[in-house]
């Protein structure tokens, strides 16, 4: 006795007459059509309770699914379905993971799942653990994709550190998918792909703050090396944005990445960001953290930079003594 589908027969009747209650509406005198319809409808919800009382799961999603018009295929048919598989959790696959896999396959019948039941499905097949069929139906397009399908996938994700898992890779095919390129760049990265991650972002044009923003939120050593050696960042505001987000192990070790490698120095002189940042902040965590060598050098620079604006200040100002 769960009711569902008898509650269930009523609103999908009372959706297609659009007038109200089936026990009230369906029988219309002056529409034979509607009433032989409406009672066709009836007859295949109940042929659909009587598969589902014989736990025939297969045979009822393939009808439910089937159902003419598809006017079976809805949210409610498949928490009907749900509430089958809470019943009986032994089943395996579980009737609603049934119900999913047909109403996917039957797409070409029909049209895609809409985007409640696309989740739906997706969540679905997650929890059991049927990757291949989210990959088959997000290729074969057979879902109406979003955010929220996307950020399920990449939640799923189970990677620690550098992503190499299925669920990410399909996370990145439905950011792409639904044109969020920022969401595509931070899961790119996220799968060590930096300098597919850089280029996908420069070629869908969102500028360099969309690369810090990506520095701050997947800190690394390879990404920030990246940024200042091969994109032109200035060095300074590299390390500003890693001291704001307490990223100390990055910050210190993309500092000793340059000077072993010997670009410290040559990326101090080339960088123009001097005015805007606090270079004693970077001396003095490159101090805490025992870098004496690195912090020398960045005052050296920092005491040299100054003396140059200053001087350079001083020409510009004008000499009060020539008289006008």
């Amino acid at each position: 006795g769960r009711g569902g589908i008898a509650e269930f027969g009523r609103e999908a009747v009372d959706n297609v007459n659009g007038i109200g209650p089936l026990y009230v509406e369906v029988y219309d005198d002056e529409d034979p059509a509607k009433e032989k319809e409406a009672e066709q409808k009836i007859a295949y919800i109940e042929q659909l309770d009587e598969f589902l009382r014989e736990e025939d799961y297969k045979t009822a999603a393939i009808h439910a699914a089937s159902s003419p018009g598809g006017f079976l295929r809805t949210m409610t048919t498949l928490e009907e379905f749900r509430t089958v598989s809470n019943e009986d959790d032994t089943v395996v696959p579980s009737p609603l993971f049934t119900y999913c896999a047909t109403l996917m396959a039957t797409v070409p019948q029909h049209e895609p799942a809409p985007e409640d039941q696309s989740y739906e499905c997706v969540a679905v097949a997650l929890s059991e653990g049927r990757m291949d069929n989210i990959a088959q139906w997000i290729a074969n397009k057979y879902l109406t994709l979003s955010r929220r399908t996307a950020d399920l996938l990449l939640c799923s994700c189970q990677c620690r550190g550098r992503c190499d898992c299925e669920s990410g890779t399909l996370a990145i095919a439905v950011y792409r998918d639904i044109a969020d390129y920022t969401m595509t760049v931070h899961s790119l990265a996220r799968q060590g792909a930096l300098y597919r991650a850089i280029h996908f972002a420069k070629s869908h044009e969102l500028g360099d703050p969309a690369l810090m923003d990506l520095l701050g939120k997947l800190p690394s050593v390879d990404l920030a090396a990246l940024l200042i050696l091969e994109e032109g960042f200035h060095i300074g505001e590299v390390l500003e944005c890693l001291l704001v987000n307490h990223n100390d192990s990055v910050f210190i070790g993309l500092l000793k990445l340059l000077d072993d490698n010997n670009d410290l120095r040559e990326v101090l002189v080339a960088d123009g960001s001097h005015e805007r940042v606090q270079w004693s902040d970077f001396i003095e965590l490159c101090l805490s953290l025992g870098e004496d060598g690195i912090a020398e050098e960045i005052q050296a620079f920092s005491i040299s930079h100054e003396a140059i604006a200053s001087a350079a200040a001083s020409l510009d100002q004008p000499d009060e003594n020539i008289e006008e």
